[in-house]
């Protein structure tokens, strides 16, 4: 097949090159791994093959074709860095129209589709090599893009251009550092993308207000996740150079677009859950003073923002029964910054999560409530999970340790209490006082029978030790003490009290716990006072 190319080529057969690479193409339409093309070098020769049309302006009638060819071989990174070069790249930028600020803009239903075909195939070498990369950050690549985006509602540019505009920038801001802040200090691509999605968010509320729908058309949303993935890169490390003025600005206009896109009622059903993701993912890289902004209420919309990201996190811990940290890290985050930045918001979310004890039956993490499901990750084997849904339920207890108890159970919560040394402490003076804190009829039934280290309530148990004498009470103390010194020796437990500094402390001897104990019990006599005979 190559020979007979290179044959058409020779002889400036332009149909029959257009004829021989469509076949290519229809046969490797669903094909990542051209293994048999590297066995015998045709692989390179077919790639040669087309970026040689495609210098050539003679074979401009068969571009699209050559390109979509190098689009299906680009998907295989096997030996791309080997045969890519500095030229390669620079002829798509000129077939995606992103070589000179002047021609970027230019685009007509001639060229619509060499550019997207261009853009496509720029797209995957980015992604799958380090030379393409270098050759776009060092051009005026983004220089071109950004300043196309500027004009995407002025011209009506179409779709398919925007898209693979904006994921080509995603990709060169997700590799490449240095890019980001020439994007962000130089060119203004924040403000620029936001505009964009503004204008995405405007459109839909025109048409909402006309059809009576809020729903967000496929290709904006897609549009819109491109956008905000892009955001996400830029917005990674500070913008160094801009006042703390400018930058809080653009941050509450940006916060205040993300909370419109949260708030639409409905978005294109399939993908609903992509759209709220990249929204809440970027929220984690806001300054948490400008999370309150997701409290104020839109003016098109009786939807909460604050509420849709409570659900959203809800509908993630209902996917499975272990989640992973990277599907749900982002919406805990932004609910711990927001929570202890603001108090507010951090009230709103207690609404939330941990309303007012109702149910105390039931261990908490027994049970299909938000509450219930956080709790049952506090004893996770992901232990950068398990700490950052534990930190989020202490600030939302106002980081108080009886408070913490009551909702979660010692034993769910004596992790962190003891990596933050809180054994022997009970609040934080910090925080404002409890008064949003009130006791159910339910919980003041039961509040005397609940024990603590499980969060429940727990019926009266028969005494063990009521039919045995004194010596048999002695003999399996000594019994426990002794079996317990076994599995220390063994190094099966490692006993420990709690140091001064309310952390565990390893002990030498299991007798040491005898003395500690024997210390708090004296502790208790001393401050409730001698006991009543008359009792």
């Amino acid at each position: 097949m190559i020979s007979e190319i290179n044959a058409a080529i020779e002889q400036n057969d332009f149909q029959r090159v257009k004829v021989l690479v469509e076949a290519i193409v229809e046969q490797h339409t669903n094909t990542f791994h051209f293994d048999t093309y590297h066995a015998d070098n045709t692989f390179k020769q077919l790639w040669e093959s087309m970026f040689l049309c495609l210098a050539a302006d003679s074979y401009k009638c068969i571009h699209k074709q050559c390109l979509t060819c190098i689009r299906l071989l680009s998907r295989d990174k096997t030996h791309l860095k080997d045969i890519i070069i500095e030229q390669h790249v620079n002829i798509l930028l000129q077939c995606a129209n992103l070589v000179e600020d002047t021609l970027c803009i230019v685009i007509t239903t001639e060229n619509t589709d060499v550019i997207v075909e261009g853009l496509k195939c720029l797209c995957n070498i980015v992604y799958n090599c380090d030379t393409a990369q270098e050759v776009c950050c060092s051009n005026k690549t983004v220089d071109c893009i950004v300043l196309r985006l500027r004009t995407y509602f002025e011209q009506n540019i179409p779709y398919a251009i925007k898209y693979f505009d904006i994921k080509l920038l995603f990709l060169l801001t997700a590799f490449n550092k240095d890019i980001r802040l020439k994007i962000t200090e130089e060119l203004h691509g924040l403000t620029y993308l936001t505009e964009v999605l503004d204008n995405i968010l405007r459109d839909t509320i025109e048409d909402a207000s006309k059809n009576n729908s809020s729903s967000l058309q496929e290709d904006n949303v897609l549009l819109s996740c491109e956008i905000l993935k892009t955001l996400f890169n830029l917005t990674v490390i500070p913008i160094s150079e801009s006042s703390e003025e400018d930058d809080y600005s653009i941050w509450i206009r940006l916060i205040s677009i993300l909370r419109d896109l949260l708030v639409t009622s409905t978005f294109v059903p399939l993908f609903q859950d992509n759209i709220i993701c990249n929204v809440v993912n970027l929220l984690t890289n806001v300054p948490p003073p400008c999370l309150d902004q997701l409290l104020v209420k839109s003016h098109w919309c009786d939807v909460d923002a604050l509420k849709v990201i409570v659900n959203f996190l809800d509908t993630r811990l209902c996917s499975t029964e272990n989640p992973l940290y990277e599907h749900i890290s982002p919406a805990l985050m932004v609910l711990l910054k927001g929570s202890r930045s603001i108090a507010k918001f951090r009230c709103e979310v207690r609404q939330q999560i941990l309303p007012p004890l109702k149910d105390v039956i039931n261990r908490p993490e027994q049970g299909n409530t938000l509450r219930n499901k956080l709790c049952r990750l506090l004893t996770t084997p992901n232990v950068s999970l398990r700490d950052l849904v534990a930190e989020l339920l202490f600030v939302l207890c106002k980081e108080n340790v009886g408070r913490m108890i009551k909702y979660t159970g010692f034993g769910n919560a004596a992790g962190l209490f003891a990596n933050r040394g809180l054994l022997c402490k009970t609040s934080n003076p910090d925080y404002s006082s409890d008064s949003e804190d009130s006791d159910t009829e339910e919980y003041l039934t039961y509040k005397d029978q609940i024990n603590p280290v499980l969060g429940c309530y727990e019926p009266p148990k028969p005494n063990p030790f009521e039919c045995m004498s004194v010596e048999q009470q002695e003999h399996e103390v000594m019994q426990l003490v002794s079996k317990m010194d076994k599995l220390t020796r063994e190094g099966v437990i490692q006993p420990c009290k709690i140091g001064d500094d309310g952390r565990p402390k390893p002990i030498e001897h299991v007798l040491q716990l005898q003395e500690e104990l024997m210390n708090h019990f004296t502790n208790i006599k001393n401050k409730d006072g001698p006991d009543d005979e008359s009792d």
